[in-house]
């Protein structure tokens, strides 16, 4: 599995901790959401590959936009795991990773726990149209949270592009009205009508990295392939 997480100079004695337990997972990748030189100096050797996102000047807005932006294209292994460097990890993790996998083969995204507020949100009008072919609408779906969650790498980069655009479509636009540059300009028209229903007010000031996964899982006609596990206190 490639395995991801971040973190800032606050979280430098929970990522000590934390980062020997992930490597018989798989690869891990750290993101320094501004770590600084002594920081990555105390967890050297502790990690695989370093990324230095800088995509806001905001560590937890870098660390939302990273998981968005970053993690389906750097990841290549079957799987992938997201997590917080807050979470607690017991020597069962792993073994709880792979039996629903091995419970669920079809699953494409899993987690422990599911958010209190489930995802509702619809975007519709003709920029969306022309741009997805369709107008995504989500009604009360279950949500895994972001703190720790299992996706299938094929699946995410098979839906990439929905994913950039919906992405897009979100933090740059604002009732309609585009506030932000494109990310994904190579592709974007100039201009058109935007509608979005839904609590979108997280979108514009973080990123929202879970709800958007939960979202393109179930606008996609997957929501079957989404679930969350009681991992019985390994996580």
């Amino acid at each position: 599995m490639d395995i991801f997480l971040c973190g800032g100079s606050q979280h430098v004695d929970l990522l000590e901790s934390l980062l020997p337990k992930l490597r018989a997972g798989g690869k891990v990748h750290l993101a320094s959401c501004f770590l600084t030189d002594a920081d990555l100096d105390r967890l050297a050797g502790l990690f695989d590959v370093l990324h230095t996102p800088r995509h806001s000047a905001d560590p937890y807005c870098n660390f939302e936009l990273f998981s968005i932006r970053d993690i389906n294209r750097l990841a290549t292994a079957p799987w992938f795991v997201k997590l917080d460097a807050d979470v607690k990890l017991e020597p069962g993790w792993l073994e709880y990773v792979h039996e629903c996998i091995e419970s669920h083969p079809d699953a494409v995204l899993f987690g422990p726990r599911k958010g209190n507020v489930p995802v509702t949100l619809e975007l519709s009008g003709a920029l969306v149209r022309q741009l997805l072919g369709s107008e995504p609408r989500v009604l009360g779906a279950p949500k895994v949270i972001g703190g720790f969650y299992v996706g299938r790498t094929e699946f995410f980069r098979q839906h990439a592009r929905f994913f950039d655009v919906t992405h897009e479509l979100l933090w740059c636009f604002e009732d309609g009205v585009r506030r932000r540059p494109s990310i994904t300009a190579d592709f974007w028209p100039a201009d058109g009508e935007l509608r979005v229903v839904g609590d979108t007010t997280r979108f514009r000031t973080r990123g929202n990295e879970d709800t958007l996964r939960n979202f393109v899982v179930h606008a996609v006609g997957a929501g079957d392939r989404l679930h969350v596990f009681d991992s019985g206190g390994r996580i």
